[in-house]
């Protein structure tokens, strides 16, 4: 499905070029690999105005110039963030959060109807490990197509963005692209996907209104209701981080090195997949430094659950 992943690549040049265009570049959009970015190293350092920077603030602040959206944003999030008029709307952060929401809610509801409801990820390839290895799903095709345009976009803007522009966060959107674009390239664990990138990002869906909260608080905002919705999202998404990225990603991380070592081990890797048994080894140690991760963030969650029950 070489072709497949050529439209997705296509795709991903499209979907970037807007970000170009908006930070001033007059590079061709398909030179970007060689655009040098160093938003990661602008921590701390004076917000300085160019044109660029103000053409590109205020087309992203319309909407709440409009009063389209009226959400108060923390004021730790606003030095040097102020607009012309000393307003600070970080309109940025909402329309970052209001982006990867729709994209999460595709891959969550997609993964979640296909491994729950119609079952067709388990019911369309055969039930043998070979099938879930090496099995093709159009779910999962598709999944991955969104997953790879989504974690490039993610991996580029968040490296623009001071508040989302973390080593663990870059690094998790690299792994995701990758392991999408070989599952692609190659047509290698769609079944499995399915769970990790499509029904594992279930959870992702409540995240990012928990998310838009932080950077938003609820005790700014005029609005009661949005308080009470976001907190019945903190205890959804808790849940199903737990249910989804805890218990049920090593679960399924099970099955799937059960499944590689049988393959490997009758030489279907080779016979199915010539010269190309390494990739399903870069998927092995991708699982695994992916499968810490979800361990490591929700201990992080952990933490904060134990800060709203003692009143912190």
């Amino acid at each position: 499905h070489t072709g497949t992943t050529a439209a997705s690549l296509r795709f991903v040049l499209i979907f970037l070029a807007p970000v170009s265009a908006l930070q001033g570049e007059n590079k061709d959009v398909l030179d970007y690999h060689a655009h040098k970015r160093e938003s990661c190293g602008t921590r701390g350092r004076i917000w300085v105005p160019t044109p660029e920077r103000n053409y590109r603030r205020r087309s992203s602040l319309f909407p709440q110039k409009m009063g389209i959206f009226n959400f108060r944003p923390d004021e730790k999030y606003c030095e040097e963030h102020s607009d012309a008029d000393g307003e600070c709307t970080r309109a940025d952060l909402f329309a970052f959060q209001f982006a990867a929401g729709l994209m999460l809610f595709y891959l969550g509801l997609v993964g979640f109807i296909a491994w729950h409801i119609t079952k067709t990820a388990h019911n369309n390839i055969p039930k043998t490990p070979e099938g879930r290895i090496f099995g093709y799903l159009k779910e999962g095709e598709n999944l991955n197509v969104a997953i790879f345009c989504f974690q490039a976009w993610d991996f580029v803007v968040s490296s623009m963005i001071p508040e989302h522009c973390s080593l663990v966060f870059l690094s998790h959107h690299f792994l995701a692209a990758l392991t999408a674009f070989l599952s692609l390239e190659y047509q290698y664990v769609h079944h499995y996907a399915v769970f990790f990138g499509g029904l594992s990002e279930f959870s992702s869906i409540f995240l990012v209104f928990c998310d838009l909260e932080v950077f938003f608080p609820a005790h700014m905002q005029d609005d009661s209701f949005y308080g009470t919705f976001i907190f019945a999202c903190q205890a959804i998404f808790t849940l199903t981080f737990f249910i989804y990225r805890v218990i049920g990603w090593w679960y399924v991380s099970i099955r799937l090195w059960k499944d590689a070592y049988y393959v490997f081990n009758n030489g279907l890797a080779e016979r199915l997949r010539p010269g190309k048994s390494y990739v399903l080894y870069m998927f092995l140690a991708a699982d695994i430094i992916l499968g810490t991760l979800q361990v490591f963030w929700f201990g992080q969650i952990l933490q904060k659950v134990a800060e709203v029950l003692s009143g912190n």
